[in-house]
């Protein structure tokens, strides 16, 4: 194992944020696998996966059970680690901006890589290796020109020059109080279903293309997307990425930490990336939700402000039209209902007791398209 440090150097003066990344198995085979956890640094059950992940693959490593390099970043996001205010901690937006950390904005990685591409002599065409070379050899030179001008670009950049080339990245957050979900392409579903079965999601969400500019999108979309630019020359979809939602904020135990662990080392196992040995292979579990489209989703909102009352869990299937939670106003003697827009399964709920007007009280995703675009800020 190799422990390298990434420091950022639009730190203030007499400040330092640096990066910690844990570098795995052999560089020379061509394949590699990146992990990330808490991009939005007050997510942390991601983290504490790290730390039971980073011993199981010293063990792996120590055994050259390991086919490919892997990077582990178990604290991504160390400008959000350090956001605290009122003795809470914000990881999910950059004080300064507002920006959201999973939202990269900054940083024009496809547009710079067309841009390469089409001014570059070489072009993608019928040799599949050459375009996987090509292609991630433009990723990392475009990332190397970029000379970003605020903090939370260059941590993202950063970030973006280990993910780039890697065949399997993973982002792990977790949501407010909610069941394992992931999110991924439905071009992949074939390398996402095995990870799905592993976790034992009980939510998949799939879209080409959020618009949303989050960091497994960032990775995994140039690929599709230059696909359609260049039609006739054989392009793979070389990076399978998914944003792996462990559960809820508050489901941080030792338990879970190292049964999601052992769980990604599965599937890495049964991806190729690493070899187990025989009586370490744990059976395929059942998947436990077919893929709903991104555009199933529907966040119910509060329509008034006042003390939140759920009727639901998250974890629960339930039907158009059924009551989710009520609104009470204590002052007007008023409670409003609050009903589920469409059938669905409830995979994540915000926890809130007081509500403001448009408030987000829970996350819903219908089996069914509904037109739903992009995800929460």
């Amino acid at each position: 194992m190799q422990h390298k440090k990434h420091v950022l150097s639009l730190s203030a003066p007499g400040a330092s944020f640096e990066i910690n990344a844990f570098h795995f198995g052999p560089t020379d085979t061509g394949r590699k696998v990146y992990m990330q956890a808490s991009l939005h640094a007050d997510e942390l059950p991601g983290s504490l996966a790290a730390f039971y992940l980073n011993r199981r693959l010293q063990e792996l490593e120590a055994q050259g059970a390991l086919d490919c390099e892997i990077i582990l970043v178990p604290f991504c996001n160390p400008i959000g680690l350090s956001q605290t205010v009122f003795y809470e901690h914000i990881g999910r937006f950059q004080l300064p901006t507002g920006q959201n950390f999973n939202r990269l904005t900054g940083v024009p990685l496809y547009e710079n890589l067309l841009a390469a591409l089409q001014n570059s002599p070489e072009q993608p065409g019928a040799d599949r290796q050459a375009n996987l070379s090509l292609i991630r050899g433009k990723m990392r030179e475009v990332l190397n020109a970029l000379a970003p001008a605020r903090l939370i670009d260059e941590l993202h950049i950063t970030l973006l020059k280990m993910a780039c080339d890697a065949d399997i990245v993973l982002d792990l957050h977790c949501d407010n109080r909610a069941v394992m979900h992931v999110y991924s392409l439905p071009q992949v579903w074939d390398r996402c279903e095995p990870l799905a079965r592993y976790l034992q999601s009980e939510c998949q969400l799939l879209a080409e293309d959020s618009l949303s500019c989050s960091f497994d999108e960032m990775v995994s979309t140039p690929w599709l997307k230059l696909r359609d630019v260049y039609p006739e020359a054989t392009i793979p979809l070389a990076c399978f990425a998914a944003t792996v939602e462990l559960r809820g904020d508050r489901d941080l135990t030792h338990e879970y930490a190292e049964q999601d662990a052992l769980a990604l080392v599965q599937y890495l196992n049964q991806q190729g990336y690493i070899r187990l040995p025989a009586a370490q292979v744990a059976p395929m579990p059942p998947l436990r939700c077919e893929p709903h489209p991104l555009g199933g989703l529907a966040y119910v909102v509060t329509p008034c402000a006042g003390i939140v009352v759920y009727h639901v869990a998250a974890g629960q299937w339930v039907d158009r039209g059924q009551l989710l939670a009520e609104i009470v106003d204590p002052i007007a003697l008023t409670v409003t209902p609050v009903n589920a827009p469409v059938g669905g399964f409830i995979f994540a709920t915000a926890g809130v007791r007081l509500a403001q007007t448009e408030t987000k009280l829970l996350s819903l995703s219908s089996p069914d398209d509904i037109g739903s675009v992009g995800l929460s800020p």
